[in-house]
Formats: C-alpha cells, structure tokens, sequence
C-alpha cells in the first residue's frame, strides 16, 4: 500500500480510509463463516465496523485513540472461544493481504492483536510447562 521505508504502521494500511476498507473485508468473511457469524446476529453492523476501525487504528498507531468499551466487559459472557478468535485473526491477515498490505505489517497487526487473546476470549492466560 505504501512504501514502508519510513512509513508507520498506520501509513502501511492505508491510514483511515485503507483501515476501513481492510475492516469490510474482514466483517464480510466473518459474516461469511458459519462459525463466526452467529455472534454477530443482534449486532449493528456499522457501528461494529467503526469501532473496529478505530481501534485497529489506534493499535497501528494511529492519531486517535480507541475510545471504545474495554474489551473485556464488551466480549464478557459471549462465549468466544481460542479457537473463534484464532479464526478471526486468521481472516484479518487474509482482509490485510487482500488490500495489498505487505507482510511484516501484517505480521505487525497480528502481533498487536494477539496478547488480546485472553481479554476476548475470557481465558486465563497460562505459562507454558516444560
């Protein structure tokens, strides 16, 4: 999307306009899976895509901050499971990858994404045993 020498990891998505056509694509593939889409049953749609936006926006480092419910209390009793979220970020490299966002910054956005694993999904995080 953009040359990433100097750019932000903002700038590589696109800024808000690329942030929000990347949040299309994922909500269209997340409609589209029948695992996913019941969660999404009794949601308004354009305000779940603003809301994603902003915050995938402020966690690329964006000019606004997300100032949205805490992710906790948002996802509280849902029932997300690890496996419902790994889906999701699976759909979102694969939104990001279709807009044309290169790699890394996919891997970047995907490493911000995933120590929220245990917010949405209300899992204990654990230490691995050896």
């Amino acid at each position: 999307m953009t040359d990433t020498t100097e750019a932000t990891l903002y700038q590589r998505l696109g800024e808000g306009a690329g942030i929000a056509a990347v949040v299309d694509g994922l909500y269209e593939r997340i409609l589209g899976d029948e695992t996913l889409a019941p969660y999404f049953t009794e949601t308004r749609m354009v305000d779940q895509k603003r809301h994603m936006a902003l915050f995938l926006a402020a966690a690329a480092g964006g000019p606004d901050g997300y100032k949205g419910k805490d992710l906790g209390v948002a996802h509280a009793g849902r029932g997300i499971s690890g496996e419902d979220f790994d889906r999701v970020i699976g759909h979102a490299a694969s939104a990001l990858a279709e807009a044309g966002v290169d790699a890394d910054a996919i891997n970047q956005v995907a490493g911000a994404l995933l120590p929220l694993r245990p917010v949405i999904t209300n899992e204990l995080a654990t230490e691995p045993t050896a």
